[in-house]
Order: structure tokens, then C-alpha cells, then sequence
């Protein structure tokens, strides 16, 4: 290792070593991975390392468990890593818009064992359950739904979640977004979203199932997202 270089953390490296034998055919889509033990032995880690890295690969769309009979690799095809990560804030002040968030429920739930998984956290931790109506120019562009953990953000507050949620977690907490992983599938409309989006009830819309990641690898936040494609057109840049 050259000087100056940063140490690869062990959790990372056996993501690295999940990947590239998903990425080889060597784990093929629905078989199981090596089991904690075995991973444990070969990197000489604790299995509490070993499940850092396997529940970020759990929660990125990667991997999925089935209790009592392992980690197997995800049927579901899963989306790139984005180059960038913009809040819609952001996105839309960029083009000029007025932007406006509705909060619709707001409120502290036991994690449910999917939520857990999604969060990297225990079964039963508090969580926030967020839905909010995001706007632009008055105009309703999506339907988000988020679960964030309550020990990690006790501040989060209504009125935090009527402005930027990026911002306040990169200009209030000090903390820095990654990145994120996201999944896109063709829905159609339940009559509430045809209800706040006025949208055609025979045309499909979109829905994104995305993790945000923060500097570390620790994840901020699990979403997910309803889009009114008649008003908005939803992009990701990806690297290969």
C-alpha cells in the first residue's frame, strides 16, 4: 500500500468480494452466498462485520434473506450507482421552479423486519414514517415515502420536512450524501395517486425504490418514490 493511501474497511472488502462473484455468475441470481461463519473466517472479522456488509447489499437491492435458511442473491434487477446525488430541491430551484413539500403523515413506528433490513437496524427500532407531496411551481410532482431511524435523527422535526430534507441533514447535522441505489418499476395509479396527480388511471406510472448512503457506507434514509410522469420526467446519470 502506497503512503498516504486510506485503508480499505473489512466490511468493504467483503462487498467487493460479493459483488464481483454476482458480477461473475460465480453466485448465480436466487442461489445462497457463503454464510456468515464462512465469511467471518475468511476475512478474520467478527459476523457482525460480515452483516454490515451484507445487510448494505440487502438494502441496495442486491442480496435478499429468508429466515432460517441464509442470504441468497436478488432475483431483482437492481440500478447502477448514481454519479451524483441532487435532492428535488434542488433539482427543480435549478430550473427555476417554486418548491414546495406537503407532509401527509408524520409519525414514529416500530421497525418492521423489511424496514430493519432496509435501515441496517434491529427489528422493532424506532423509525420515522414520512409521506410527503412534493410540488413544484404549485404542480404535484411525486409522492415520497420515507423511513428514517429516530436514534440516529431524534431532531427531525414537521417543519424540517416541509423544506429540504437534504439540507437538513448537510447543513444542520454535517453530514455528507454518497450516494444511492434505486430501483424503477412501471406501477399503475391507485386511485389516491390518481386523485393528487390527476393523471390518466390507464396509463402506468413510475416507481422508484431507493437507499441513500452516506459518506462510510451507513445508510440515511430508504424511500420510496410515486412519480407523476405526465409532469415530471425522472433521469439518473450512472457509472459503469
Amino acid at each position: 500500500m502506497s503512503k498516504g493511501a486510506k485503508k480499505i474497511p473489512k466490511y468493504k472488502m467483503i462487498e467487493n468480494y460479493i459483488m464481483q462473484n454476482i458480477k461473475s455468475g460465480h453466485y448465480a441470481k436466487g442461489q445462497p452466498i457463503e454464510t456468515e461463519q464462512e465469511l467471518s473466517r475468511k476475512y478474520e472479522v467478527s459476523r457482525v462485520t460480515v452483516r454490515q456488509a451484507t445487510n448494505n447489499l440487502v438494502a441496495r437491492g442486491y442480496l435478499s434473506r429468508s429466515q432460517g435458511s441464509g442470504t441468497y442473491v436478488s432475483e431483482q434487477k437492481v440500478v447502477s450507482r448514481a454519479t451524483t446525488v441532487k435532492s428535488f430541491t434542488e433539482e427543480m430551484r435549478a430550473m427555476g421552479k417554486e418548491v414546495s413539500s406537503e407532509v401527509l403523515d408524520f409519525k414514529v413506528i416500530a421497525a418492521s423486519k423489511e424496514i430493519s433490513q432496509k435501515l441496517n437496524l434491529e427489528v422493532d427500532n424506532p423509525v420515522y414514517h414520512i409521506v410527503r407531496l412534493r410540488k413544484a411551481d404549485g404542480e404535484p410532482m411525486m409522492i415520497e415515502t420515507s423511513y428514517m431511524s429516530v436514534l440516529k435523527y431524534p431532531d427531525l422535526t414537521y417543519e424540517r420536512l416541509s423544506q429540504s430534507k437534504y439540507s437538513y441533514i448537510e447543513q444542520e447535522r454535517k453530514l455528507t450524501i454518497d450516494h444511492s441505489h434505486h430501483i424503477v418499476v412501471p406501477i399503475m395509479p391507485t386511485e389516491e395517486m390518481i386523485g393528487y396527480f390527476g393523471c390518466d388511471p390507464t396509463s402506468p406510472i413510475l416507481k422508484v425504490f431507493n437507499t441513500t448512503f452516506l459518506t462510510g457506507g451507513s445508510i440515511l434514509d430508504y424511500t420510496e418514490l410515486v412519480i407523476n410522469t405526465e409532469k415530471y420526467q425522472y433521469q439518473s446519470i450512472r457509472q459503469k
